[in-house]
């Protein structure tokens, strides 16, 4: 009798579950990318989506960095990265999303640098090269521990996104959080016009497996993915500068297969690396000549190659210019 009752409780959940009733509050909706209503759409015209959308109207490229699981080097991809594009003299931002670990500002050597509010919204910090970064390691004291639940999260993400004075930029670099739940998700939902999705993974199959799952949110939410790069692909030895590949090799570009996107390139570990990331100097700067700083240009060129002929075209008239001025000393 007992298990009878069980089972028709059982059943009466299921059925709630089925029947539960769409209240159109789809910017909170943990099945947003998965819904195939197309009225889901209209909330970037209502609420605070407008906010975002006006706040990046002079961001010319929107670029989420992805990884899927932690401690594949994702952030330190997109310092390297957003440093790259400056050093061309691109104007950058980028946006550190992983609230529970921002470590954008430490990297870039900005982390007692303090957030500022005007009457007109949140004023990013300027880092090297001109770069603005906003991120709660710029808010928060170093020892505050960050103990938010969803509502509060999503309201950091609306702030950032909504009420930022970004001003003109060529690109914004997210670095979203590890995993595929609601920080990211928010995050997506806020750029439907994303330029396309970088992934990041290392070679180890435990990896590859996360980041396909971070590409398959890309692709839910009908976002270009530009490439998967591979890091931390092979370490370079700095006596013999032999290189060994303790990760194995090959997974991004088995990744990129599998997901039928570009693979972007390989960057090797280097143990000059995260010394220049504890110095706040990314080592795309710091050791230009390094193969782990060659390979993120040749990455850069081939992000660049895919958004167009236009970036191109300015990335050879700055060259020209350079040459010209050098010239003329």
């Amino acid at each position: 009798m007992r298990e009878r009752r069980a089972s028709a409780v059982d059943r009466d959940i299921l059925q709630l579950n089925v029947d539960f009733n769409c209240g159109r509050w789809c910017e909170s909706c943990e099945k947003f990318f998965d819904c195939d209503d197309p009225k889901r759409f209209m909330i970037y015209e209502r609420r605070r989506m407008q906010k975002a959308r006006e706040a990046l109207s002079q961001v010319k490229y929107k670029i989420p960095v992805a990884g899927g699981k932690g401690g594949v080097g994702k952030s330190t991809t997109t310092a390297n990265l957003g440093m790259g594009l400056a050093m061309r003299g691109h104007k950058v931002t980028i946006l550190d999303q992983d609230f529970d670990g921002a470590c954008i500002p430490k990297m870039l050597g900005i982390l007692e640098k303090r957030m500022e509010m005007c009457p007109q919204g949140l004023l990013p910090v300027e880092g090297p090269l001109g770069i603005h970064v906003l991120s709660m390691g710029n808010i928060l004291k170093n020892e505050d521990v960050l103990t938010w639940f969803h509502d509060m999260r999503r309201g950091a993400t609306e702030e950032f996104l909504s009420h930022t004075l970004f001003g003109k930029r060529d690109f914004l670099l997210v670095d979203l959080p590890p995993g595929t739940s609601s920080d990211t998700v928010n995050t997506l939902q806020f750029l439907p016009d994303a330029a396309g999705m970088v992934v990041v993974t290392i070679p180890s199959q435990v990896s590859q497996g996360i980041a396909y799952k971070a590409a398959m949110l890309a692709k839910k939410a009908g976002m270009r993915i530009l490439g998967v790069i591979e890091n931390m692909s092979g370490y370079i030895c700095e006596a013999c500068g032999g290189i060994e590949y303790i990760f194995q090799k090959g997974g991004g570009e088995f990744l990129a297969e599998e997901v039928d996107v570009p693979f972007l390139g390989r960057i090797p570990l280097d143990a000059r690396l995260t010394r220049a990331a504890d110095h706040g100097t990314p080592f795309v700067h710091a050791f230009a000549e390094s193969e782990a700083s060659k390979a993120v240009h040749q990455i850069i060129d081939r992000i660049l190659a895919q958004l167009g002929d236009n970036i191109q075209r300015r990335n050879a008239d700055t060259a020209a210019l350079a040459e010209e001025a050098e010239t003329r000393k």
